[in-house]
C-alpha cells in the first residue's frame, strides 16, 4: 500500500502482512479498480471499450479501463481522480494539497459544508442541526441525504453543490480520456436524483 491518505498509510506492507497473519495468498487491489472491472465485466459498463469510473464515497477514487485491461500509469497509481486540483490554494486535503477534486465532491466535502452552516448557527441549518439532536458533529452524509429527500431547502442546495462539483470534474475528465461511458458509484451516489427538480442558490444540479 503505497499511499492512503484517509488511513495514513504510506508503504504499508499490507499484502505480507495479512499473507502471515491468514496463512492464505492475499491480493491487494484499490476498490475503485475492482469496482470499474466489476462494472465493465457485469454492470453499467459491460460491452464499453473505454469506461472510466468514478466512485463517489468518503473522498473520490477512481478506474479506467481500455479494451479490457485497467490501466495504472506508471507506478500503479492512475485513477486518482480525487486529487485533481480544481481549486488552487482551496480546502485542504488529507493527501497535503489544497484544492482537490475530492474536497468538492464527496461524503466528506458534504458533511463538512452541513456542519459549518450549523456550527455557524445560520438559521437555514436549524433543521439539520435538530435532525442532529443539537450537535453539528452528529450530522453525516446519510442525515443530508435523507433530509433532501423529504424537502429541506438547506440540504437540496448542498447536495446540488456536490452535484455542481461532480458534473465539473467529469466534464474535464471526459476532455482528457475521451471515454465511452462513465459510470458513477460509490456511498454518495446512492442519493440518486433526489435534488434535480429542485433548484439552489448558488450551483445546479447535475
Amino acid at each position: 500500500m503505497l499511499f492512503a491518505p484517509h488511513l495514513s498509510w504510506r508503504n504499508e506492507p499490507l499484502r505480507e502482512a495479512l499473507s502471515a497473519r491468514l496463512r492464505l495468498p492475499v491480493v491487494v487491489e484499490n476498490d475503485a479498480n475492482a469496482a470499474a472491472w466489476a462494472e465493465w465485466r457485469f454492470g453499467a459498463g459491460a460491452g464499453e471499450s473505454q469506461l472510466v469510473m468514478v466512485n463517489l464515497g468518503t473522498g473520490i477514487g477512481g478506474a479506467v479501463i481500455r479494451d479490457g485491461s485497467v490501466e495504472r500509469g506508471r507506478y500503479g497509481m492512475a485513477g486518482e481522480f480525487g486529487h485533481m486540483t480544481v481549486v488552487p490554494g482551496g480546502h485542504r486535503c488529507p493527501c497535503g494539497n489544497r484544492g482537490c477534486w475530492e474536497q468538492y465532491s464527496s461524503g466528506n466535502a458534504l458533511v463538512r459544508e452541513a456542519r459549518e452552516l450549523a456550527a455557524a448557527e445560520s438559521p437555514v441549518a436549524q433543521p439539520l442541526l435538530e435532525r442532529a439532536g443539537g450537535d453539528p458533529f452528529a450530522i453525516t452524509g446519510p442525515l443530508v441525504t435523507e433530509a433532501a429527500r423529504e424537502g429541506d431547502p438547506v440540504a437540496v442546495e448542498l447536495l446540488q453543490e456536490i452535484g455542481h462539483w461532480l458534473g465539473l470534474g467529469i466534464a474535464n475528465l471526459a476532455a482528457a480520456l475521451d471515454p465511452g461511458r462513465f459510470v458513477i458509484g460509490g456511498g454518495v451516489s446512492a442519493a440518486g436524483n433526489c435534488c434535480s427538480a429542485r433548484p439552489g442558490r448558488r450551483t445546479g444540479g447535475t
